[in-house]
């Protein structure tokens, strides 16, 4: 053992070093909260889910690693999934203020994690936990999925899963009004937070509670109607702590006028990402052919980025609250008003590096370069097969001529074929 990565409801997670090779890796405590009963279901789906994938983009599960405890039972036994140590996740990266992303990063990012996405679904998997922290990223630039505790196989026909899934801030309007039946659309979700949270420096949509979260949610895509939300009455509604949530009917959609600062083309695919109407969000496929992907300025090469120091979302957070605690120290010992004046400077909830919040009047962070008809396209990528079967080594999906419709891998339950439907 290295050091602590991470803590949770799961347990932890651990950096550690191979003996022999000195290999670096990251160990997920599995929580056992009734040894009798062995390990939990929830981490054998896990488990079996990463088995069953194997993409550059996705991270690999390397072995499971067992520590049998004491005889005496003063150590209790553990078991711990072996994945490989990634030196970051997306939100340590974020919320490190030494970090700005340049748009040809953001560019590497998204395509990466469309990639992964893309394979993910066609092998029918969802993710259900799509957001910043759980997406790893090396120093070269390669982005990994990770994190499949609350993935689970999805039939394109449609099944009933709970709607208690996905961190508040990713969480799709869909599972806030108690939408049972969804698929692959609820992860589309969750990227187009992360699109949004990488161009404005952090999360887009930060609410306080799940009412509070969908009124912000309703504030940026405008209030449901049955137009924009077909059938969005008729669910169950959202009810907490007793009180049921009153939709407000006078919001209007300004999504795209607010993210328009940082380009016409990523106001646009924001704009179809983070769509009411599940059966209209774009696919993964959909959103790796989208234009922004696709002209000046190109996706970074792996590889070709900037080197940074350890950012996992556990580093800022410990760091934040070090900082906090001897910010309380040198307050209790001066009783002095410095503190006061600078208390917010080593906070996470500073401005965005990128420019100002959606709608605000900061300078944004334009992108370099212009959009037009006439820019140099690479060839788009082509869906992967969707046999259940792993191959023994992941290649990079190459870069053919755009495919016929028929390759493109099964979009959410009762999806039209419109949302697959490529452009002439």
């Amino acid at each position: 053992m290295v050091d602590k990565l991470g803590e949770g409801t799961f347990g932890e997670v651990h950096k550690a070093r191979r003996k022999g090779s000195g290999e670096l890796l990251a160990l997920k405590r599995i929580l056992m909260h009734n040894e009798n009963e062995g390990i939990p279901i929830t981490a054998l789906r896990e488990i079996k889910i990463l088995k069953r994938l194997r993409h550059e983009n996705i991270v690999p599960l390397h072995d499971i690693a067992v520590n049998p405890g004491s005889r005496s039972g003063r150590s209790r036994a553990s078991v711990y999934m072996v994945f490989p140590y990634m030196d970051h996740d997306l939100s340590g990266l974020l919320n490190n203020p030494r970090v700005r992303l340049s748009v040809p990063q953001i560019k590497l990012y998204m395509k990466q994690l469309l990639e992964g996405t893309i394979y993910m679904h066609a092998q029918k998997i969802l993710h259900r936990d799509m957001k910043a922290a759980n997406l790893l990223i090396s120093n070269n630039g390669t982005l990994k999925i990770a994190d499949f505790g609350l993935a689970r196989p999805f039939k394109p026909e449609g099944e009933d899963y709970t709607s208690k899934v996905v961190t508040r801030w990713y969480r799709p309007p869909e599972l806030f009004l108690g939408q049972k039946k969804y698929g692959p659309a609820v992860d589309m979700w969750g990227i187009g937070c992360v699109f949004g949270e990488m161009l404005f420096g952090r999360p887009v949509l930060q609410g306080s509670s799940d009412q509070d979260q969908l009124d912000k949610i309703f504030q940026l895509c405008g209030s449901p109607t049955e137009e924009t939300m077909p059938g969005w009455s008729s669910l169950p509604g959202l009810e907490e702590k007793g009180v049921v949530y009153q939709v407000n009917r006078n919001y209007p959609r300004k999504l795209k006028e607010d993210f328009e600062p940082y380009g016409t083309l990523a106001a646009d695919l924001m704009d179809k990402l983070l769509v009411l109407d599940p059966k209209k969000r774009l696919t993964a496929f959909a959103a790796a052919d989208h234009d922004y992907l696709w002209v000046e300025p190109l996706p970074a090469e792996i590889g070709a980025l900037p080197v940074y120091e350890s950012s996992h979302e556990y580093d800022r957070q410990r760091k934040h609250e070090q900082q906090q605690e001897r910010h309380a120290s040198h307050h209790h010992n001066n009783h002095t008003n410095h503190h006061h004046a600078s208390q917010n400077v080593h906070g996470h909830h500073m401005p965005p590096r990128h420019g100002g919040p959606p709608g605000g009047s900061a300078a944004p962070y334009r992108p370099s370069g212009g959009y037009g008809p006439d820019h140099e396209r690479r060839d788009r990528p082509r869906a992967p097969p969707t046999n259940t079967q792993p191959p023994t080594t992941y290649k990079p999906i190459p870069l053919p001529p755009r495919p016929q419709t028929s390759a493109v891998p099964p979009a959410a339950p009762s999806t039209s074929s419109t949302n697959t439907t490529r452009r002439p």
